[in-house]
């Protein structure tokens, strides 16, 4: 197939609202892109590697070197993905944050993996990208579902995306003029490197375990149709993971011990609820519907899930401080950013006296890449 000339692909990253934890349990959630992007500039080559300059990352990345930095792992797995490349020359910038929390990851595989293609002239589908881009991150060694990328590519301007596992879809769901989400740093890196990842993962697969003795089928949380209050009744505190529990897309799970499995359900359980009320409270524009909604997913997510931290708990604190309806940790967690709901009247209060603290900025709800 003949090649293209130059191309250029943005990213953009995303905010979670509400639905944390959620979608390596096929459940759903309600995540948003945002005007903050990765973008990639290619250039065809000839002899059949691929290097990267950056202005967003540090080091310089070329695919017949032997040693590369940090980030361009992710470069690596899109190539595994996408299979042999003739060769090319990628420039990387943008304005997103690579502090965790926002996907710039899952915003620079997207973006890498779509330069590279559409540099040989094929277009993928946006099942295929999300397909390739799920696979890269993974074998990067982080078990993590497909909202991220799926969000990244499928998000339209001015609207959050509710997305649905079981069966697949993706709803629209427009952001009203009134209400104001607010993105702020907690000063605290959320990187996805061997600590972090492998406590991502560990709740993977302690929901896997819980979903197995909930004898449920498919063995995945979202196929749970019962209350919570049963689930929880049914399980025991703790619980060593199976073999089939353990296995990973590109390796395996090696954690000792039991693992909290009726707390991190109680989680996954009650935030899938929230999504809906979350939905219903966005559509009909209704702050403090959400306010209230953010704080009781911000609370599961520390006391039942575990994954905040001091740094994201003086954020959310500030927000509310600064007059913001409430905050929650957004993404994974271990640090990274918090997400604040305000009223439009509100906004350039709270705004102001979050920047005063960490980096801070108002939320667009963007298109996906492209």
């Amino acid at each position: 197939m003949a090649r293209s000339g130059s191309v250029r692909v943005v990213a953009p990253g995303r905010v979670n609202l509400i639905g944390e934890h959620t979608d390596y349990s096929l459940f759903p959630v309600l995540p948003m892109a945002i005007q903050r992007r990765v973008v990639v500039e290619a250039d065809p080559g000839d002899d059949g590697i691929v290097t990267a300059m950056s202005t967003m990352f540090a080091g310089a990345f070329s695919s017949a070197a032997q040693h590369d930095p940090g980030w361009a792992v992710y470069l690596r797995s899109a190539l595994a993905v996408i299979g042999p490349h003739p060769g090319a020359r990628l420039s990387i910038g943008g304005d997103l944050p690579a502090t965790g929390g926002l996907s710039s990851s899952s915003a620079l595989t997207v973006a890498v993996i779509l330069a590279l293609l559409r540099l040989d002239g094929r277009e993928p589908t946006g099942a295929r990208l999300i397909a390739l881009a799920v696979a890269a991150e993974r074998d990067v060694g982080v078990e993590g579902g497909t909202m991220d990328q799926t969000v990244i590519v499928r998000a339209e301007a001015d609207s959050a995306l509710r997305i649905d596992f079981l069966p697949s879809r993706v709803t629209r769901v427009p952001v009203p003029e009134g209400v104001v989400f607010i993105a702020c740093a907690s000063g605290r890196r959320a990187a996805k490197g061997t600590t972090e990842r492998d406590a991502y993962n560990a709740r993977v697969v302690g929901c896997r375990t819980a979903a197995g003795l909930l004898g449920l089928d498919p063995p995945v949380l979202g196929s749970y149709r019962g209350s919570v209050a049963d689930a929880v009744t049914a399980l025991p505190e703790h619980a060593e993971p199976p073999d089939g529990a353990r296995e990973l897309s590109g390796s395996r799970f090696e954690g000792a011990g039991e693992l909290p499995v009726r707390a991190w359900t109680r989680h996954v359980l009650s935030e899938a609820r929230r999504v809906d009320a979350a939905q219903d409270a966005l559509r009909a524009g209704d702050v403090a519907a959400l306010g209230a909604l953010f704080d009781a997913s911000h609370r599961s997510l520390r006391d039942d899930m575990g994954v905040s931290t001091r740094e994201i708990e003086e954020t959310v604190a500030a927000a509310r401080a600064a007059g913001a309806s409430a905050a929650r940790l957004t993404g994974a967690g271990f640090g990274g950013w918090v997400v604040a709901v305000t009223t439009k009247d509100r906004a350039d209060v709270v705004l102001e006296n979050l920047a005063a603290r960490h980096a801070a900025f108002r939320v667009i709800p963007s298109a996906g890449a492209g």
